[in-house]
């Protein structure tokens, strides 16, 4: 599953930087979003997964993510791959890793081990060389 996600992942930012040197950010987005609802309402209504009977507070934690999380972030990735190639926009998503982490101890109160924080430290290292490479 995983090597299936990659590879509809890399169709999917190879697509984007396609059709974002023709289209504005938010026509993408647009777009993207209204086909994504076209496949995954039926989708969800043919395997049965309840879209109602949450509580208010899951709704709520629900459109944040869905507003804060994913269509922020999404925009972020479309508008840079309307400006830059998919490799480095591609590698430098890796971050998003790193990020989580180091927001996880504010907000959680979590402490990283070595291991993740050499981890985090060889992503950023590998960023740093591909946008170097890329320029």
């Amino acid at each position: 599953m995983a090597v299936g996600a990659s590879l509809f992942y890399a169709v999917y930012l190879l697509t984007t930087q396609r059709v974002r040197s023709r289209v504005d950010t938010l026509t993408f987005m647009t777009l993207s979003v209204v086909s994504c609802i076209v496949f995954l309402f039926p989708m969800s209504l043919l395997l049965g997964v309840p879209l109602t009977g949450y509580s208010h507070q899951t709704w709520l934690a629900l459109v944040g993510l869905g507003l804060v999380s994913q269509l922020g972030g999404w925009l972020a990735i479309s508008y840079a791959l309307g400006h830059l190639s998919a490799a480095p926009v591609s590698v430098g998503l890796l971050g998003q890793a790193v990020v989580t982490a180091l927001l996880s101890m504010p907000l959680l109160g979590e402490y990283l081990n070595m291991n993740q924080v050499i981890g985090g430290v060889l992503v950023l290292a590998g960023i740093y060389l591909v946008n170097r490479q890329s320029r």
